[in-house]
């Protein structure tokens, strides 16, 4: 099936739609999970340096404030705040 640069463009326009809110649930789950642990973003970014992984703290900030956060990218930041690999997460 081929598609025009316009149908393309909708298409990702309403996939961005339909993911926003699961996006937005990943967010809040870590901002959560950083107030109960009291886990600031400069020592989340010296945990994932351990990990090999290499961010600012500005750039995880900016990630986690945009709703941009890779699968993999969250669960490793929640084993590494809380120890756990389990997340509840409530979409709106």
């Amino acid at each position: 099936m081929q598609t025009d640069n316009h149908t393309q463009v909708n298409i990702s326009v309403n996939n961005k739609k339909s993911i926003l809110p699961y996006a937005k649930g990943a967010s809040l789950f870590i901002k959560r999970l950083m107030v109960e642990h009291e886990v600031t973003y400069d020592e989340i970014v010296a945990l994932l340096e351990k990990q090999g992984v290499i961010l600012s703290s500005s750039n995880l900030r900016n990630k986690v404030s945009g709703n941009a956060l890779s699968a993999g990218l969250f669960f490793l930041i929640v084993e590494l705040i809380s120890g756990d690999l389990h997340a509840k997460i409530k979409v709106r």
